[in-house]
């Protein structure tokens, strides 16, 4: 059995290539989880044992539970796409394998314990991966703490990890990909030596992969098709190319997403806000004030939008001028809503779907209320909703212009008084965690899309291999050749671009509005043409990369490859 096992693991280890980079995909799907984990789990144990927080405490502490679903959103992805090539890699693995593992069959070994050695290679495998990937982001996550410890001006902050985050990280990705290895085992589960030993048979799906691509290459001029007939017969490798780029796209798109999102917010959040202070009171306030504040009404309450219940603050203005004009989606100045409307913000229209005309369910201080939505402010505070401020006055059961927060140009007596200055740079601080998470997106999905990308050229330019030989021995040149089995997949990536990108921005948008649903913090998406172009160079650049590197593996074959035609 241990001769078996050693033979077994020196043919799944003959593809150096492919190993180092299911390895590398292992590495990474560690990394990108503990990169964040390592900066929250200790500094996010020290702010729960604390009793009160403190402002720049208490960002803190909401930019750690938004970078904690962004790490487990992308732990997850890469785990799914990593799981991915490992399906990749056995099919091949059994399809050039089959005589000798029909020989091992022969000798009188079960499908149990040929499966057992898979499962244990991949365990081993995954394991090695997964704890180079820990005692990476172990060190990268310095990165993180530094820039939190300048954004939120937090002193003694540290790197741990939890025992749950350590589980998962290290048991949750190995579990999977060794349940990949297990169920991979079905391609040849139950088939006989003699099967086996017969080698490659032709069978139906064959006859129609060949039949697809006579036909596709039908369709274009007879110069090209014999290129596009040879990249057409393997369906596969088409289908992980299709996987490699739309998984591109969609972390690109995020991560440039992610990082507008911010700067929207900041313009959202100032535009019409002309005030320089804002002053809240603890108790509610009857005395008269100037014609040049604004006096408001506030209450925090929840709001009932489908299965989600949110805590909003309902807010209402006795007057609403130049220090603070309320705008639309169309940038037109609203006037106070009436009695039994309301406006909402940005973040229940994009997030959580409410329009115009619907009805908003309420609690506000223990009274249920439904309201109509009359129009969207797109710059309203975070998390308010804006109503009738004598209709919430009688809610409250407070007398007609009672307030307890007021808007001015000069600063005022009360409990707590936030200058314009303060509010910049709150938005300002916030800002860099959504960064942060978009450097995170960019660089993960520019890494696993190359990798993947890779991958998918680089299994084609091995089924080629015979082809490249035949034809180097019918005269052709190596940048010929090149041109033949290799260019042919420049077409087929941008092929693959097009048709992914809208459900790459559909994935990217669903992606991030569960982000900011999980977070409870708006993060609205945004994408432009120019993210469009950015993604399509990036792909253009990767394979080309990847071009230079096939061409000197094409001179490598050539020169050093013993001609040999024979199975």
């Amino acid at each position: 059995m241990v001769l078996v096992y050693k033979q077994l693991v020196k043919q799944l280890l003959h593809n150096k290539i492919f190993v180092s980079l299911l390895l590398l995909l292992t590495v990474l799907t560690s990394l990108s989880f503990y990169f964040v984990i390592f900066s929250i789990d200790g500094n996010m144990a020290v702010l729960n044992t604390l009793t009160t927080l403190t402002e720049n405490q208490q960002l803190y502490k909401n930019a750690l539970d938004a970078n904690t679903s962004l790490a487990y959103t992308f732990f997850i992805s890469t785990i799914v796409l990593t799981s991915f090539v490992f399906v990749m890699f056995f099919y091949r693995f059994y399809r050039g394998n089959k005589k000798q593992i029909g020989c091992i069959k022969a000798l009188g070994f079960k499908d149990s314990s040929l499966r057992a050695c898979f499962v244990y290679f991949v365990a081993v495998l995954s394991v090695i991966g997964t704890v180079l990937g820990l005692v990476g982001g172990y060190f990268l996550s310095d990165v993180l703490i530094h820039a939190n410890t300048n954004t939120y001006s937090v002193t003694g902050l540290v790197k741990g990890v939890s025992l749950m985050n350590l589980f998962v990280g290290l048991i949750v990705s190995t579990a999977m990909f060794c349940l990949i290895a297990f169920l991979c085992y079905f391609f040849i589960k139950g088939k006989g030596p003699g099967l086996l030993m017969g080698g490659n048979r032709s069978c139906p799906g064959v006859s129609f992969s060949l039949k697809a691509a006579n036909c596709i290459s039908g369709m274009i001029p007879t110069k090209n098709k014999f290129p596009l007939r040879i990249a057409l017969r393997k369906p596969l490798s088409i289908c992980l190319i299709l996987v490699a780029v739309m998984s591109f796209t969609v972390c690109i798109i995020l991560g440039r997403s992610l990082n507008s999102s911010s700067q929207k917010i900041f313009e959202t959040q100032t535009m019409g806000h002309n005030y320089e202070y804002d002053t809240t009171y603890s108790e509610y306030q009857t005395t008269s004030v100037s014609e040049n504040m604004i006096s408001y009404l506030e209450n925090t309450s929840r709001v009932f939008i489908g299965s989600h219940e949110i805590e909003q603050t309902m807010t209402g203005f006795y007057t609403l001028n130049s220090l603070y004009e309320l705008q639309d989606t169309k940038e037109n100045i609203l006037s106070a809503p009436k009695a039994g409307t309301v406006y909402i913000n940005p973040s229940l229209y994009e997030v959580y779907g409410l329009n115009i005309g619907d009805r908003l369910v309420t609690d506000i201080a223990g009274i249920s209320l439904a309201f109509t939505v009359a129009n969207i402010a797109t710059n309203a505070k975070s998390a308010n909703i804006y109503v009738n401020v004598n209709e919430l006055s009688k809610i409250l059961n407070v007398p007609i212009g009672a307030y307890n927060g007021i808007l001015s140009t000069e600063k005022i007596n009360g409990d707590v008084t936030i200058t314009k200055e303060q509010r910049i740079d709150i938005l300002n601080r916030l800002a860099v965690s959504n960064k942060i998470s978009a450097v995170i997106n960019q660089s993960i999905g520019g890494v696993v899309g190359a990798i993947l990308i890779f991958i998918a050229l680089y299994v084609n330019f091995q089924d080629n291999t015979h082809d490249i030989l035949i034809l180097y021995m019918m005269g052709y040149q190596t940048r010929r050749i090149r041109q033949m089995l290799i260019d042919v997949y420049m077409p087929i990536v941008w092929t693959a671009f097009f048709l992914t990108l809208a459900p790459g921005i559909g994935l990217a948008r669903l992606i991030q509005k569960s982000l900011s649903i999980s977070t409870n913090d708006y993060m609205p998406f945004g994408t432009s043409i120019f993210v469009v172009v950015l993604v399509f160079l990036g792909l253009n650049i990767i394979y080309l990369l990847i071009q230079v590197l096939f061409e000197l593996a094409i001179k490598r074959i050539i020169t050093k490859e013993a001609i040999s035609f024979t199975d």
